[in-house]
């Protein structure tokens, strides 16, 4: 019976080693942005609109009108501007993360504690991520001939992620004047 005890505890420590390491790389893989305030001043969300072009039904209706046209050709299209699209992905995320840990330094250094940024960074996050999970899932839908992939709102909590934290930027400006 002893040694039951002790397999079992041997492996809740395993397991719990497990699990630490696992939050230690997830939690060290979000604190890498870079925050860098030179480069948040010329970011720009233009290098996105790109993406909300990449599944536009005329472009597949002018292929289908085309001679010699073969529904393959529709399908490898289709797939390798999913792989653009989720290139695209990754570095739009990568934008939000490097923009938000810039805005959450601007709130540690500030020499006022701000609720109102606080929450809205926290908002902000929660619907970056809920937008990111509706476009993935819409982007697998997407790859099964069902409905269609709308990256409009990613792209707009980006763009309100870069305002806030130039309204953040500005005001910390203020301060120090």
């Amino acid at each position: 019976m002893s040694g039951v005890l002790i397999g079992a505890a041997v492996l809740a420590i395993l397991i719990a080693i497990a699990f630490a390491v696992l939050i230690r790389k997830v939690v060290s893989q979000r604190a890498e942005p870079d925050s860098d305030l030179e480069w948040c001043r010329g970011f720009s969300v233009a290098k996105y609109r790109p993406m909300e072009r990449l599944f536009v039904e005329e472009d597949y209706e002018f292929l289908a009108a085309q001679p010699g046209f073969h529904p393959r050709i529709y399908a490898k299209l289709q797939a390798e501007r999913r792989r653009v699209f989720r290139h695209y992905l990754r570095c739009l995320s990568r934008d939000f993360d490097r923009l938000h840990a810039s805005a959450k330094m601007l709130l540690l250094a500030a020499p006022i504690d701000r609720p109102d940024f606080t929450r809205a960074l926290v908002k902000q996050r929660f619907v970056f991520t809920y937008a990111m999970a509706s476009v993935e899932a819409h982007l697998v839908l997407q790859g099964w001939g069902i409905g269609k992939v709308d990256v409009r709102p990613l792209v707009t909590a980006l763009e309100s992620m870069r305002d806030q934290l130039r309204q953040l930027a500005l005001q910390g400006q203020a301060e120090v004047a």
